[in-house]
């Protein structure tokens, strides 16, 4: 799934790209591609997508949505800011510190 939503970035990027050097406005060009889908087409092909996902998957993407909407709405009636999210970093002090700083003198 991650591979489509690349590809599709990557796709759109380069149709964007193409479409400023040729000095067409992009802005313009979009609204005609949306004009010509038909707006009882989107509805309908929204349950097909989401049947094509695995049931794990959404499962998670869920479980994930609704954690972080419990989250911010609990700092938000606390008051406080949302937590910032934890570092990856698991250097200790004496880490960054070496004790050893070359040869020795005799």
């Amino acid at each position: 799934m991650l591979f489509l939503l690349r590809v599709m970035l990557v796709v759109g990027g380069l149709s964007y790209l193409a479409l400023m050097r040729g000095g067409a406005d992009p802005a313009a060009e979009a609204h005609k591609i949306a004009a010509a889908v038909p707006r009882a087409a989107l509805p309908a092909a929204l349950p097909a997508a989401l049947a094509a996902v695995p049931p794990e998957t959404r499962e998670r993407v869920v479980r994930d949505v609704l954690a972080k909407g419990l989250m911010a709405e609990l700092s938000r009636r606390a008051g406080e800011p949302d937590p910032a999210p934890t570092s990856g970093d698991t250097l200790l002090a004496e880490d960054r510190a070496p004790a050893w700083r070359g040869v020795e003198r005799r």
